[in-house]
């Protein structure tokens, strides 16, 4: 799905059974329940009538995007969100995804290189992406969120082990997409065990983040300011 050259049909359709699996595999619950958290800080850092500003970085098909909106509807707060990816086919498609929502604008950019002045969100968020990176950019991506989020970011990814691994590739077998079938798998193989992620988090030297168990096989690095 990184390939430049993927597809938009391919992509589409990834992208497509990717929001399937946020939806009933907890991701989409995740954030919901990691925006509840962090509201109380965000509420106490507010800036006069300013909108809670959101920044999901490796949006892909935009889902989590529109579920954060959604959040701000049910919670009577106001969200605006910028979503990023670094693939410009995947960018557009999530473009095509959000509509005329004016909560939410897409940009192409980068996680290892984003351009945004400290302190430009409230929260930041980072879902199935930090595989993605090298080891040695895993701390650089942490750091960089907490340099930009007020009031709290929220990493999500998963967690590498056999059990992990027979779940992800049962599961990918019900999609329809192939890219899905290949990468989640493959996507198991590059994660971090439970180890590395406490090491990782000892790299990046944050106070106060903590490393959370989120089933299934998932493992969440939250920071709440």
């Amino acid at each position: 799905m990184d390939d430049p050259a993927c597809p938009e049909r391919e992509l589409r359709q990834a992208l497509r059974d990717l929001g399937w699996i946020n939806r009933w595999f907890g991701g989409r619950a995740f954030v919901r329940a990691y925006l509840d958290r962090v509201l109380p800080a965000w509420r106490r850092r507010r800036r006069g009538q300013a909108p809670f500003a959101l920044l999901d970085v490796a949006t892909g098909g935009a889902d989590i995007p529109l579920v954060a909106v959604a959040w701000g509807r049910d919670r009577g707060v106001p969200v605006r969100v910028v979503a990023v990816d670094r693939h410009a086919t995947t960018a557009r498609l999530a473009r095509e995804a959000v509509g005329a929502s004016a909560a939410i604008t897409v940009i192409q950019a980068d996680a290892r290189a984003l351009p945004f002045a400290d302190g430009s969100f409230d929260v930041c968020l980072c879902t199935l992406a930090l595989h993605h990176l090298a080891p040695a950019e895993g701390p650089e991506l942490l750091r960089g969120l907490h340099r930009l989020a007020r009031a709290g970011f929220l990493v999500v990814d998963l967690v590498r082990g056999p059990l992990a691994y027979a779940g992800v590739w049962l599961l990918t077998r019900c999609a329809s997409s192939p890219l899905i079938r290949h990468d989640g798998p493959l996507s198991v193989r590059r994660s971090r065990s439970w180890d590395e992620y406490r090491r990782l988090a000892a790299a990046a030297a944050i106070p106060n983040m903590r490393v959370l168990p989120l089933a299934p096989f998932r493992a969440g690095l939250e920071w709440i300011g």
